[in-house]
């Protein structure tokens, strides 16, 4: 099974994620991949970017689940031409693909963010933080699933590790 996790920033994708690696999926993380693979920001060229590691992370999640194996990938999906695209993937490729909404309220996901945002200033390689026009950006962005998509929801209210 691919499962496509899709939220807000900070609803706690990244930490399900590697709660579902540990009981035995393959988590792909586009973030990851982004910040190992490219030295600075990409500015104007992200978006393009990040699908084509999306596109690379389908092959390889693919591959993975051809060979009996759960994946897990860790991206926002937060526009409906993305989750589409994902679900048309996969179908062609005759895999099962599920979206998971990963939901929090905004208190929580805000108190998750300024948490993070202040452990990577203290962090050293590269970061980025996400906060003000770059957080506005990013919210601005997401389009919640609709009715018509087959999805299922996951309350990410309490933390875990």
């Amino acid at each position: 099974m691919i499962t496509i996790l899709c939220g807000r920033v900070a609803a706690g994708k990244t930490a399900l994620a590697a709660r579902m690696e540990r009981t035995g999926s393959v988590a792909l993380s586009c973030d990851e991949l982004m910040l190992t693979v490219f030295d600075g920001c990409l500015g104007e060229r992200h978006d393009q970017t990040a699908m084509k590691c999306l596109r690379y992370l389908f092959s390889v999640a693919a591959r993975l689940a051809r060979r009996g194996l759960d994946v897990v990938i860790d991206y926002g999906f937060w526009l409906r031409a993305e989750r589409d695209a994902a679900r048309s993937y996969f179908a062609r490729e005759g895999l099962p693909c599920r979206v998971l909404l990963v939901e929090a309220p905004e208190s929580v996901r805000l108190a998750r963010l300024a948490r993070r945002n202040d452990g990577l200033r203290q962090a050293s390689g590269r970061v980025y933080l996400i906060e003000g026009e770059l957080l506005d950006r990013m919210e601005a962005k997401f389009e919640p699933p609709g009715a018509d998509e087959i999805f299922e929801i996951f309350d990410n209210t309490e933390e875990f590790s």
